[in-house]
């Protein structure tokens, strides 16, 4: 079983990004990554029109199968015109169940358009944010500025190295006023950056574990359209492997933001 709280040991924060509307990104652009899924998938995209990428129900199942929850990160606008609250009702069915819902900022440049973004997340969600994460990382300085003074308490955009399990992407830490975790593990970073092979993943969170287990908080990105693919899947297994050691404790993103420790803070 997993930690309570309040025992010693590592929080790992389990968080999804929310990359595509409800519909996906169309079959001529999963079949331009076709090698990405099982045959099976793609046969099924073909004849079926189903869409690989959508898979929020699939990692909530996972998760409450666990006993878990996680934070995920949508977007106030996805790139094909498509409003946020199309997941309103997802949204909703998230918070109810004990998930957090947080703002996958799309322009974290200016205190306008964060406040307004921070605004279409409250609306569609039925709740104000207290976190966000900038989409494509693409945050600055000022950014948590703008984010401290647009409403949120943490974000977490922050990558120290893409390449390697660093100690510096663990932890928390205070910028502009803001809480902030940085991203651990990304699950597209350990497929690209640091080539691991899919039968390597829960070795690799394990030593993840090793090296970060004196800094308080280790911070897990996976999206949910990596769900059905090649490395993508092994989600079920890192959290059955997270959820059964005594010396970590699954929280969300606000949860760590709730017991980070002060003197951790920099």
């Amino acid at each position: 079983m997993s930690r309570r709280a309040g025992q010693e040991g590592l929080r790992v924060i389990l968080t999804h990004d929310i990359d595509w509307p409800p519909e996906g990104p169309g079959l001529a652009h999963v079949l331009a990554r076709k090698d990405r899924f099982d045959a099976s998938v793609i046969q099924k995209c073909i004849e079926e029109g189903f869409n690989p990428y959508n898979n929020i129900r699939r990692l909530m199942g996972i998760e409450d199968k666990l006993g878990i929850r996680s934070t995920f990160f949508f977007r106030p606008r996805y790139d094909d015109g498509t409003p946020v609250s199309s997941y309103a009702e997802i949204m909703r069915e998230l918070r109810e169940g004990g998930w957090e819902v947080g703002a996958h900022l799309n322009d974290a440049s200016s205190l306008q358009s964060v406040k307004s973004e921070r605004n279409q997340i409250a609306s569609a969600a039925g709740l104000a944010p207290v976190g966000c994460r900038v989409h494509y990382l693409r945050v600055t300085e000022q950014s948590y500025s703008f984010m401290n003074r647009a409403g949120f308490s943490y974000d977490s955009s922050l990558m120290f190295a893409k390449d390697r399990i660093d100690s510096r992407n663990s932890g928390c830490l205070r910028k502009r006023g803001l809480v902030v975790f940085p991203i651990t593990i990304m699950d597209a970073y350990l497929f690209t950056y640091l080539k691991v092979p899919e039968e390597r993943i829960t070795q690799v969170f394990g030593e993840a574990i090793s090296i970060c287990k004196n800094r308080t908080y280790m911070t897990v990105l996976w999206h949910d359209s990596s769900l059905m693919m090649k490395g993508g899947r092994m989600y079920e297994q890192v959290c059955q492997m997270l959820a059964t050691r005594a010396d970590i404790e699954v929280v969300t993103a606000g949860q760590g933001y709730l017991s980070a420790p002060v003197e951790s803070i920099d």
